[in-house]
């Protein structure tokens, strides 16, 4: 009963929906669904809430193209709720293994989501997420990894939060057993965190946030099993519309021996996928790789811009970009390793390792972050 009562408020509310998007009153949409999401959160549906902001996100991108006069207002609104849609997305993972007797996810997933929320929880705690809940999941997966350091913290700031009845006994344990192991964390997680653009081995926690220590420069998650992508995020030179770099890119002729490397840029529904069945080498004579050297940040963010000559140089297969609506401006990424697998969904644009983005279509028909149909035409 309680079901079938759910279902019914839930079909009602896009109902409305849709009825305010007929009659053109998108600001009442908006109101409708942050009612719909903030159900979501006071339920623990976080799965519903993430995909509620991405929403939420994506009418006010369309508030903010058609109305100047709100436009700012809006594009703020957009960013705030991207991020939450993010947020309520990975935290549902960490809800689930904290609540239900069995969890889905591999230690190693488990343990990036962890450290992905709390890098991102450097300020304000949205309602609904429970940092005990993270720092209880993260210390457990963090000493069946062997990150042993890393642990010890994550017991010592649950000592100076509220702590449930139900977690005491296992976190006291936890606390009092982990002072026999090494006080250092795996050599193969540490290196899991390398920044592509400086090679530089980043804390498995990091209060900056998810960016570099050294270059500032962000990292790119997938958003499945959250291991940080081989690509960097570089921009165009001033003059150069998105036009014109998309043909730079799509002229290039590969530089490299067919023999050597096969690959090849799928594209299939309007969605980007790179594929590529042997390496390319990289070498220093590559223009992208040596911006990146040579114009690193250290104390503060210094973008990689690209010239047309760069942009000619690159192969449209290492090459993903996010084609946002206006007024927003399109994002482009270059692959720092060709032969891994990346796609991206051409709705919400989020980055997956392909061979999990092909298990989680086959399991759901759909993305699993916005919900988009496979087969939908974009």
């Amino acid at each position: 009963m309680l079901l079938k009562t759910h279902r019914s408020n839930w079909l009602l509310f896009f109902s409305y929906l849709s009825a305010f998007h007929k009659a053109g009153r998108q600001n009442e949409a908006v109101k409708v669904l942050e009612q719909l999401t903030h159900n979501a959160v006071v339920e623990n549906r976080f799965n519903d809430a993430g995909y509620y902001y991405w929403m939420l996100s994506m009418q006010c991108l369309d508030i903010g193209r058609e109305c100047e006069e709100q436009r700012k207002e809006m594009l703020e609104k957009f960013e705030r709720f991207q991020h939450l849609a993010e947020l309520y997305y990975v935290y549902r993972s960490i809800q689930r293994y904290t609540d239900e007797p069995f969890s889905s996810h591999m230690p190693e997933t488990l343990f990036n989501i962890c450290r992905f929320l709390l890098n991102n929880l450097t300020k304000d705690v949205p309602p609904g997420i429970s940092k005990v809940n993270t720092l209880f999941a993260l210390a457990k997966q963090s000493r069946k990894l062997g990150a042993y350091k890393l642990a010890r913290y994550a017991y010592e700031k649950l000592q100076e939060l509220h702590i449930p009845s139900r977690f005491l006994e296992s976190i006291e344990l936890g606390s009092l057993s982990i002072r026999s192991k090494p006080f250092h964390d795996s050599e193969d997680l540490i290196e899991g965190m390398m920044c592509y653009r400086c090679s530089t081995n980043n804390p498995l926690l990091n209060n900056q946030g998810s960016v570099c220590i050294n270059c500032r420069q962000s990292f790119i998650y997938s958003a499945s099993s959250y291991e940080v992508l081989p690509l960097v995020q570089f921009y165009l030179e001033e003059g150069i519309s998105d036009e014109e770099a998309l043909s730079l890119i799509d002229l290039e002729v590969p530089h490299t021996d067919e023999g050597n490397a096969r690959g090849h840029n799928m594209v299939g529904n309007d969605m980007q996928a790179l594929r590529i069945d042997g390496g390319l080498d990289y070498t220093e004579e590559d223009p992208f790789t040596a911006k990146m050297s040579f114009e690193q940040g250290g104390s503060t963010f210094v973008p990689v811009k690209v010239s047309c000559s760069v942009l000619r140089s690159m192969s449209r297969r290492d090459v993903l970009i996010k084609r946002w609506p206006k007024p927003l401006k399109w994002e482009y990424f270059r692959s720092l390793l060709p032969d891994v697998s990346i796609t991206m969904c051409p709705s919400c644009f989020k980055m997956f390792h392909s061979e999990d983005y092909e298990l989680l279509v086959l399991q759901h028909s759909c993305c699993p972050y916005c919900r988009r149909p496979i087969d939908e035409p974009n």
